[in-house]
Formats: structure tokens, sequence, C-alpha cells
């Protein structure tokens, strides 16, 4: 009886294990691949003036646009997967983040397949770039005269515990650059309330899956 018990308690522990940890599919680690290509920790680069598609320095005696390019990364990711966020030269890289917050909740937005996230939406935001869909967050900054904050939800292999106590992992161009930043972390300076993080920082994904063998989407 106890042999029986024990292996019970194991078949509803693994059981219970797989449940509460998300998984990487195939078109997650196509998309995951395909950030850490972009090699964020040697390039856009604070403090340097950058090309925002490759985020190689292009204007070393540039006083301006060179603290943080977080909106030029994203943008460029985007674009590396024919997606389209608000970018130059519709918008100069300066204050970027907060004009891509506004724009990822235009009607532009919804055409170019960008929709919010608005139920579980932390384990949901990591769920769906696990699954291979671009997924960004972003918040806005109230002075619109300093800059915003927005980054790519990273495909990792996290517990919903993990996430429900620090939300997402993610990739970015920041201060210090960083290919798994705890979302907690990363938006601390616009997180006034941690029970309510999702109301300043919101989470979108578009509707285009990575290119994984053949094209997949979905519809909304």
């Amino acid at each position: 009886m106890k042999k029986t018990g024990f292996f019970v308690f194991l078949i509803i522990a693994v059981y219970s294990y797989g449940q509460d940890s998300l998984r990487i599919t195939p078109y997650g680690q196509a998309l995951r691949d395909s950030y850490l290509a972009m090699d964020v920790l040697h390039q856009w680069q604070a403090g340097r003036h950058v090309d925002w598609q490759t985020g190689e320095p292009d204007d070393p005696d540039a006083v301006s646009g060179i603290r943080t390019h977080c909106s030029a990364f994203v943008a460029a990711a985007c674009e590396r997967q024919g997606i389209y966020i608000l970018r130059p030269p519709q918008h100069k890289q300066e204050l970027l983040a907060n004009a891509q917050f506004k724009w990822l909740n235009s009607d532009q937005a919804k055409d170019d397949g960008w929709y919010p996230i608005t139920k579980n939406i932390l384990s949901e935001a990591q769920k769906m770039a696990d699954e291979g869909f671009m997924v960004v967050a972003c918040a806005q900054n109230p002075d619109r005269h300093k800059p915003g904050h927005i980054a790519l939800v990273m495909p990792a292999k996290e517990s919903l515990e993990q996430i429900q106590q620090n939300g997402p992992l993610l990739i970015q161009a920041s201060a210090e650059n960083s290919i798994h930043a705890v979302f907690r972390l990363a938006f601390c300076r616009h997180i006034a309330d941690w029970h309510s993080a999702t109301d300043q920082v919101l989470f979108y994904y578009n509707t285009k899956k990575i290119q994984c063998h053949e094209s997949q989407s979905i519809g909304h």
C-alpha cells in the first residue's frame, strides 16, 4: 500500500509540474534564436548614437539621442520579422517608446496585427512568446519630455509561480542591455504598485507567428 501511495503521489507531482511550467514550442525557439542573433548585449548600447536597424554606433560626435535605445531595438526586431511597429523615419529615435505606446493603441496598429493582452496578462504574455508570437511590454512616461520604456517578451521556460512573482522574462536594450531581464525589475520605474503593474505597463502581441518551416498566423 505504501508503494502504491508513493507512485500515485509521484504521478500527481509530475502532472502538477507539467501544468505549472510553460513550454517553448519550435516556433518559440525560432523566435528566441532570432532575438539572440541580434546580439543586443553588444549592439544598441546606451551612451552612443546608433543606427536603429543594426544597433551599431553611427555618430561618435552626437550629443543627443544617445541615452538608451529600447524602442530602436524593438523596432529593429519587428522589422526583421516583417512586422511593423512605429519606427524611423515615421518617428525619430528620441522619445520613440512614448510614441510607440500611444501608437499601439491605434487603429493602424490593429491593421498591422497588434492587439492588447487583456486576460491573465503576465502569464499569457509569456505563453504567447513561447508559442512564437512577438509580444511587447510598454510603458509611457507621464512626463512626455522623458523616455518611456518598451521591451520584448523572451521565449523562456518559466514557471507560472515565477511569472506571478516577477512577470515574464524580457530581452531589451536599456541602461544595461539584457537577454533575460526580469519584468518586475526592468519596468520598476514605471510600476508604482506591483498589484496593478499591468495598469501602467501594457502588453501587446502581433498575430503573425514567426516563420518556422512555414509561416503560420492566428486570427483575432
